[in-house]
């Protein structure tokens, strides 16, 4: 049964209308995002490289071996590269099990220590990382759902040849996506050194 139906023409009162009737998102499920434009989009996660720990030549391999696999993609997609918050909590959760079981006083001062400064930069949202994303799609029709999959897929392994790690995003993963876009409280304030000030008009005479 298709996703998309025709609805029916009414006015819909503003003040009865939910947040999601303003975002393009019909759906999200196996893995794919379904758009009210009938669109069908697979997001596919590239891990970021540490650049700055690899020779110019390493790099020009890389460069090479990318350029080689994405050229049998034929298809549109697009890049995207995002600064998130760094998920820090397999860290927190080791330091918190070092300190319970740390035996002297100044053990547990200086895990105490680190443990209050990670979770500072945490609340601070400074500790980010670039995340990057191939993102493809088609139009939908009846079975496109198995052929995207299968795209994203293939896509997926070409890219493995030349850096691990790299998969397909599942239901809840193309959610935390979105709300990066979509939800104030998952994103976070740069310091863009801002001075509040009172703009005075200057006249003649």
């Amino acid at each position: 049964m298709s996703l998309f139906k025709k609805k029916q023409k009414s006015e819909i009162n503003p003040k009865e209308q939910a947040a999601n009737d303003f975002v393009n998102v019909l759906d999200i499920k196996n893995s794919l995002l379904y758009s009210k434009d009938h669109y069908v989009f697979a997001y596919i996660r590239v891990p970021p490289l540490a650049l700055e720990l690899m020779s110019v030549a390493e790099q020009e391999v890389i460069v090479r071996n990318l350029a080689v696999e994405m050229s049998a993609e034929n298809k549109p997609f697009k890049h995207l590269s995002i600064s998130r918050p760094v998920n820090i909590s397999g860290l927190i959760d080791d330091l918190t099990d070092a300190y319970l079981v740390a035996e002297t006083p100044q053990q547990k001062e200086l895990l105490k220590q680190n443990i209050d400064t990670i979770n500072n930069f945490a609340l601070s949202g400074d500790v980010v990382e670039r995340q990057f994303y191939f993102i493809i799609w088609e139009k939908y029709y009846d079975g496109v759902q198995d052929y995207l999959v299968k795209r994203a897929e293939e896509l997926c392994m070409r890219l493995n040849s030349v850096q691990k790690d790299i998969t397909l995003l599942a239901d809840n993963e193309v959610v935390q996506l979105c709300n990066l876009f979509a939800n104030p409280a998952s994103s976070h304030f740069e310091d863009g050194n801002i001075i509040p000030s009172i703009p005075i008009l200057g006249g003649n005479g």
